[in-house]
C-alpha cells in the first residue's frame, strides 16, 4: 500500500489522477505525471529524450510516439488512485448522512429552545409586572388606611 506522498508528482507536487495527471514510469523506474514529463522532454531528430529529475538517467523514445504512448503507466499508483477516490466518495456519503442527521436532530431542539426562551421572557415580564402591582397595591392600601 502506498502512502499519500507517493500519490503526487515530486516535480509539480500535484496529486496523480486517472485523467490529466497520469503517473508514467521512466526507464529508471521513477514515476512522474504526464504533463511534467512533456515539459521535461527534448526532441532530438527522431528521438525524444527525458532526463529523470531524480537520478538523471536518460529515457529515449521514438519521436513519432507520444510520451503517453511510449511510457508505461505506474499501475501501483493507478490502482491506489481508484482506492483513494472510492474512500473519498464513501467519506462524502458519510459526511452527507452526518450533516442530514445533525440538521434533523437540531431543528426540533432549536425550535424548542426558542420557544422556551420566549416563554421565559414572557413569564419574567409577568413576574416583574406582578411585583410592581403588588408594590403598587401595598402603597395604595397604606394611603387608604
Amino acid at each position: 500500500m502506498l502512502i499519500n506522498e507517493e500519490l503526487e508528482c515530486v516535480v509539480c507536487c500535484y496529486e496523480y489522477s486517472r485523467s490529466d495527471r497520469v503517473p508514467r514510469i521512466l526507464h529508471c523506474n521513477h514515476t512522474f505525471c504526464a504533463p511534467c514529463l512533456e515539459k521535461l522532454s527534448n526532441l532530438q531528430g527522431v528521438i525524444r529524450t527525458v532526463s529523470c529529475p531524480l537520478c538523471r538517467w536518460i529515457t529515449c523514445t521514438q519521436a513519432s510516439l507520444t510520451l503517453p504512448g511510449a511510457l508505461w503507466v505506474n499501475t501501483d499508483i493507478w490502482d491506489q488512485i481508484a482506492v483513494e477516490q472510492q474512500k473519498n466518495q464513501e467519506s462524502m456519503k458519510d459526511l452527507k448522512k452526518t450533516k442530514t442527521q445533525l440538521i434533523k436532530s437540531t431543528i426540533p431542539h432549536s425550535r424548542h429552545a426558542g420557544f422556551m426562551s420566549t416563554l421565559q421572557k414572557m413569564f419574567s415580564c409577568v413576574l416583574q409586572h406582578k411585583g410592581r402591582m403588588d408594590t403598587f397595591g401595598q402603597s395604595n392600601r397604606r394611603r387608604i388606611a
